[in-house]
């Protein structure tokens, strides 16, 4: 429990305090806290039976206390733990503490005698008969039922089918809590049941209230549905009212944007007086209307996008054009931007074959620099690097500190997540060349085109290395590209036939084992040049 001689401690702790019994549970670090105290008191100088049972979750409810068997009513005082206690720190062995109150003059004063620690939350039965302190020849000799002696027999006399199926009984009621342990908490919104009453602040004082208000949608869009009620769901309903132009067209823009690297309306984070007018109203109202007739059909919206002419034209463009309409306002040109964070870890995987597509699941926490966690978190935590598939899920499923962003997406212009961003800046550092060449993910992943190319592009090294370049750009080299990667294949054969252990350092880089069946000179080199292409602008451009 928090103590005044340690205030940082992070434990959980009981005591009694003016006869009642007080429960603290507290994390590291931090403010956030259970406390709890029952609003029966003990009687003093009287022995009680006290049980305290916490099922490790993050709320009040996983509290509860027991006096002489039964539970006893709780008063919660704070309820602010923010996350479970498993989740403190990979160095959380704080000892529980009994007694202990906040300083010298408020810890308990008493005797404290047959102190047990279980490794389970115990059923009320359970705690009920444990009260009781009664032994089995005493419940045999009152010759009346009791929860003792039927689990007694259940355990050791009854019959063997029965004795087992109790087991099994048990045995599935202590995996039934550790599976609901595992279930995610969601947050859920409810209508007060009174309404807050809102004021206009004069001249913005929070002490100063002034005209009360209501809530309400702005004059200049269309007004709720019929029969909506004026809350959070008739706002749900007004969202997606046909006479509502808004949400569909803020909608589409933000397709739009994801194809053609900018919205029809440029500020696609601000579509009032102070963003940008659209670039093709007419285009923008129509793709809208379409979007509500279909549905709200998303993957229809995104098929009718991709199949038209406006997509499909070339990105190339002579300097004319560029210099008259460098951002493509004007539709003249097939959109060429560079691709988010996320998708260039994705192609790379997937050109590799390593992607692993599996949909849902927790967060998963690929390669990252050893000790970077510790280097920055106050906390005692440090990342735990995942294992098998978990290394290749898609980057959708990293999982994402906000304040120790993975770098490779930092790298490469991701949103930190501190704020809402819906138009990522685009940069060019040489971090991102650095990242493309050294980082573990695309170092592994270079080694498996690599492999792909010795054992799916044929024989001959012309052939392989069409085929490495096909699975990266989707398109076969020119002539002169051919010459490159031919001369970037020599050299690497050559730099790896004179050093058995530069073939073996490279190829060990990642979790994944090496293909005994493949040269590892000649592995490396083909590596070599798959990185080579990963590196090319075309991998990491749409265009």
């Amino acid at each position: 429990t928090r103590m005044a001689d340690k205030p940082k401690a992070k434990g959980f702790g009981l005591h009694v305090n003016q006869g009642k019994v007080h429960v603290h549970l507290t994390n590291v670090w931090t403010t956030d806290a259970i406390r709890i105290e029952t609003e029966e008191k003990l009687e003093a100088k009287q022995w009680h039976h006290l049980v305290f049972a916490y099922d490790g979750s993050r709320m009040a409810e996983g509290v509860h206390v027991f006096i002489d068997g039964k539970p006893a009513k709780l008063e919660v005082q704070n309820n602010t733990l923010y996350r479970p206690f498993r989740n403190a720190g990979s160095k959380f062995r704080e000892a529980m503490r009994i007694g202990g109150g906040w300083g010298a003059d408020r810890r308990f004063k008493g005797l404290i005698d047959e102190v047990r620690v279980y490794a389970r939350v115990l059923r009320d039965e359970e705690i009920a008969a444990l009260a009781s302190g009664k032994s089995l020849n005493e419940l045999a000799a009152a010759a009346g039922d009791s929860p003792q002696l039927r689990w007694y027999f259940l355990e050791h006399a009854a019959p063997e089918d029965i004795r087992t199926a109790w087991k099994r009984l048990n045995t599935l009621l202590e995996e039934k809590e550790k599976l609901e342990r595992t279930f995610p908490t969601v947050m859920v919104m409810a209508e007060s049941p009174v309404p807050k009453e809102t004021h206009l602040l004069l001249r913005g004082a929070y002490d100063k209230p002034g005209e009360k208000v209501s809530p309400g949608l702005p004059a200049v869009l269309p007004p709720l549905p019929g029969g909506a009620p004026n809350n959070r769901l008739g706002f749900a309903q007004w969202l997606i009212d046909p006479s509502n132009p808004l949400t569909a067209r803020v909608a589409v823009n933000r397709f739009w944007q994801i194809l053609f690297g900018v919205g029809l309306v440029k500020t696609v984070e601000d579509f009032g007086v102070q963003g940008e007018p659209p670039s093709n109203p007419e285009l923008l109202d129509w793709l809208a209307t379409e979007f509500m007739r279909s549905g709200w059909d998303v993957k229809g919206l995104l098929k009718l996008i991709v199949t038209s002419a406006t997509y499909r034209q070339s990105s190339a463009a002579p300097a004319e054009l560029l210099q008259r309409d460098p951002d493509n306002r004007l539709l003249a040109r097939g959109p060429r931007h560079r691709l988010p964070a996320e998708m260039i870890r994705d192609q790379a995987l997937l050109a590799a074959g390593l992607l692993v597509e599996k949909i849902g699941g927790p967060s998963v926490k690929p390669y990252q620099p050893a000790g970077l966690w510790k280097e920055v978190v106050m906390q005692d935590m440090d990342y735990a690097q995942a294992r098998g598939e978990d290394l290749y899920r898609r980057s959708l499923y990293t999982f994402w500190k906000r304040t120790v962003a993975p770098p490779m997406m930092v790298n490469f212009d991701a949103a930190q997540r501190e704020s809402c961003v819906v138009r990522e800046q685009r940069t060019n550092t040489p971090l991102q060349a650095l990242n493309l060449m050294n980082d573990v993910t695309f170092v592994e992943a270079a080694r498996f085109i690599g492999q792909r190319m010795m054992k799916e592009g044929g024989v001959e090294p012309a052939a392989r290395l069409r085929y490495g370049l096909r699975l990266v750009l989707g398109r076969a080299p020119s002539p002169e590209e051919e010459r490159i990667l031919r001369e970037n294949l020599n050299f690497h054969l050559d730099y790896f036939g004179t050093d058995a252990k530069r073939a073996q350092d490279y190829l060990s880089h990642g979790e994944s084992a090496v293909d005994p069946a493949l040269d590892k000179r000649e592995l490396a080199a083909y590596a070599s040049v798959a990185s080579l292409i990963l590196n090319m602008d075309e991998a990491v451009t749409k265009e």
